[in-house]
């Protein structure tokens, strides 16, 4: 295969002593050359596959650093209950996917919001005992808090009025006849998930490379996963079998620390395409879910502060155990005292590693005052899925009110120096960038016909305070995630010696208007100089 030469475009390196090129070329996999198309062209081009952009734009590869890509692969097989507006559509669409199912095969699925309902309807098992009463039923909310279950579903899971919440999770009950009604709340799901047998390996290796196929074609060119140890094991044979298409920072769940510290890991351990990320842990729950855990109860309500997945005292033992081996955090906070708790466990890890680890805390989407700058103070990367800020808006301001704090607070964050990674939360999310990047530019929601402008916060944006800056918002998607990896060295930014990793956008992103972001295409995506997408320019 030749190698790559790129000429006439606009390139956006990311590297801030060379921050516009026209032209770049690449040998085995890693940039060779940066500049004027002239001065590139003068390496020759016999043994260049040779594109002329002919004035498009081109940006370093897009990292998404928090998705369950797994559970994403997954998902493409299950009813999908997300961007449903009404519960007898959702209930449609139930009864679509039961009409195929075998005897005793369970009906999955994911993607229902308990904040849609205003007028009837209710998830509660009766409802799917209707439509499935002789097939378990388990279906995951929008946020993955919350758990829909039928009443075979609960009876395989041997759950009744007389089991008792596990830790960290709650099993909502009827208040007068205390039967469960169909819903599990955070660590409670588990109860469920362990009945369920896994899919054949046919078929999650068919469906994972479903899923790469996908991420691609939306410029992604690396992941940082969240989730079950599967998933590893089969990017490992799509490496060996050349069918890697994204480079992969894995993280593992606390159960799987112990096995991590005696085999010696590390974080940062591995190569350019699979990376040992650290352990993911959770201090809280979700908004959507009222599960964040919170300094004050919810509104219109007087007990409800959310759930303590972790206790205060046992996560900073988790994050103390991590730190001490030489392993990374990342820390699942989304309430303004889950949060507060997890920069406590941080604070706290102590060890010889502490001041090398590149802590992080996911989410963050209320921040009380007085934290504000512990997190430069403790160097935690605040990693953040601005999508989030434009789909929980008005359930934030439905369920948090006026009290204080700073809401999905991006700019004031990077205002106090702490350093800011973009991701995605996929599948409860959409993985596209650009989506992502135009809610962090403009604070809004896609179609809505308000006025954005850049240079002036005089804007009717949610908190447009909180509004980045356009470099700011990809730098958080790609030199800012590198780092996150520890990867910075060898990715992130069109720089001589870095891997190959870019996008081809149709629209200069950097000049448009911001409402134009959401009308840019992928025109091709590129891994070590390998193009993983179709390329139709000469």
């Amino acid at each position: 295969m030749k190698d790559l030469m790129l000429l006439n475009g606009e390139i956006y390196t990311m590297n801030p002593k060379q921050p516009r090129a026209s032209a770049v070329a690449v040998r085995d996999s890693k940039i060779i050359a940066v500049g004027k198309t002239s001065d590139v062209e003068n390496l020759g081009k016999r043994n260049f596959k040779v594109i002329n952009l002919q004035g498009e734009t081109v940006v370093p590869g897009f990292i998404d650093c928090h998705t369950h890509f797994f559970s994403f692969a997954l998902s493409l097989n299950q009813a999908n209950l997300d961007q449903i507006s009404s519960f007898e559509q959702i209930l449609s669409e139930i009864k679509t996917v039961a009409k195929n199912l075998k005897p005793k095969e369970w009906l999955l699925g994911r993607g229902w919001d308990k904040n849609i309902l205003k007028k009837g309807g209710s998830f509660t098992k009766e409802v799917l005992d209707k439509i499935c009463p002789n097939n378990p039923v388990a279906l995951r909310s929008k946020d993955h808090h919350l758990l829909w279950v039928n009443s075979l579903a609960l009876k395989l899971a041997e759950i009744d009025k007389y089991t008792e919440d596990p830790p960290g999770g709650e099993i909502d009950c009827d208040p007068i006849s205390l039967e469960p009604t169909g819903i599990l709340k955070e660590n409670a799901c588990e109860l469920v998930w362990k009945k369920i047998s896994s899919p054949s390996p046919e078929q999650c290796e068919r469906l994972l490379k479903e899923a790469m196929k996908k991420a691609n074609s939306f410029g992604l060119t690396g992941i940082h996963n969240f989730e079950e140890q599967k998933a590893v094991f089969l990017f490992q044979k799509f490496l060996n079998d050349n069918e890697l298409s994204l480079r992969v920072c894995f993280w593992i769940s606390k159960e799987d620390l112990d096995s991590a510290i005696s085999l010696g890991l590390r974080s940062g351990f591995g190569e350019e395409n699979i990376r040992f990320g650290g352990v993911k842990l959770y201090s809280d729950g979700a908004l959507g879910s009222q599960t964040a855990l919170m300094f004050e109860p919810y509104e219109n309500s007087e007990d409800n502060f959310g759930i303590e997945v972790t206790s205060q005292e046992e996560l900073t033992d988790w994050v103390k155990k991590a730190s001490q081996s030489g392993i990374s955090v990342a820390i699942h906070a989304i309430g303004d005292k889950g949060v507060h708790q997890a920069l406590n466990a941080i604070k706290h890890c102590g060890g010889r590693h502490t001041k090398t680890l590149r802590q992080r805390i996911e989410h963050i989407q209320l921040l009380h005052p007085q934290d504000l700058k512990r997190f430069s103070k403790l160097g935690v990367i605040a990693s953040v899925q601005p999508y989030h800020a434009t789909s929980d808006r008005d359930i934030a301001d439905k369920y948090w009110g006026k009290r204080t704090g700073f809401r999905y607070p991006y700019k004031s964050l990077l205002n106090h120096q702490t350093k800011l990674v973009f991701g995605s939360d996929l599948p409860i999310e959409t993985m596209d960038p650009l989506k992502i990047i135009y809610a962090a530019v403009s604070r809004k929601k896609e179609g809505e016909r308000r006025t954005v402008r850049l240079r002036s916060l005089s804007l009717r944006a949610w908190y447009p305070q909180e509004c980045l800056s356009l470099p700011e918002a990809v730098f958080a998607y790609t030199q800012g995630a590198s780092f996150a990896s520890y990867e910075e060295k060898i990715k992130g930014s069109v720089e001589i010696g870095k891997l190959a990793d870019m996008v081809v956008l149709s629209k200069d992103i950097f000049e448009v208007n911001p409402e134009e972001i959401l009308d840019t295409k992928v025109e091709s995506t590129i891994l070590g100089g390998k193009i993983v997408t179709n390329f139709e320019k000469e």
